[in-house]
């Protein structure tokens, strides 16, 4: 399987309008314009980047195998898993809605490209941010670490 590249993706799918004069984006589109980073666009992203995560997961794929399989650039699947600050491009997006059957609209939120149009969203993604975390037992390091800064921020 063969990933193409934005720009030859866009190409294609303007060579099929078969010469109709369609307005969707263009060629050589540079990283889009994240929204103002609001709380509720940061909570959306890092809950965009753990549900893409959580999703490889469940399905039990590598990077790689999730990347070919969702027809999205490597290197931009690693971007969004391991920083929730990444903006994704709209392709990304639209191919990660239509390979896990979730809503465009939606997922283009929870990545920070499209505003919430109500409070359930924001609320849901909180909750799906607060809910997505394995709950486990400190590690002896990271205990005593724990409790040597906690001891420094009670001194006066």
């Amino acid at each position: 399987m063969k990933i193409l590249d934005e720009d030859t993706w866009i190409t294609q799918k303007a060579a099929e309008e078969d010469g109709a004069s369609v307005l969707a984006g263009c060629i050589r589109m540079t990283s889009p314009e994240p929204l103002l980073a609001t709380s509720d666009v940061l909570t959306a992203r890092l809950s965009f980047s753990k549900f893409v995560h959580l999703a490889r997961l469940k399905l039990a794929l590598t990077k790689e195998q999730f990347a070919n399989k969702a027809k999205i650039p490597l290197k931009e699947l690693v971007c969004v898993e391991d920083d929730d600050q990444f903006t994704p491009t709209p392709r990304t997006v639209h191919m990660l809605a239509q390979f896990l059957k979730v809503s465009h609209e939606k997922l283009l939120t929870l990545a920070g490209l499209a505003q919430a149009k109500d409070a359930q969203f924001n609320a849901a993604a909180v909750r799906f941010a607060a809910m997505s975390e394995p709950i486990r037992e400190l590690a002896p390091e990271e205990q005593e670490a724990f409790e040597e800064f906690a001891k420094f921020l009670s001194s006066r």
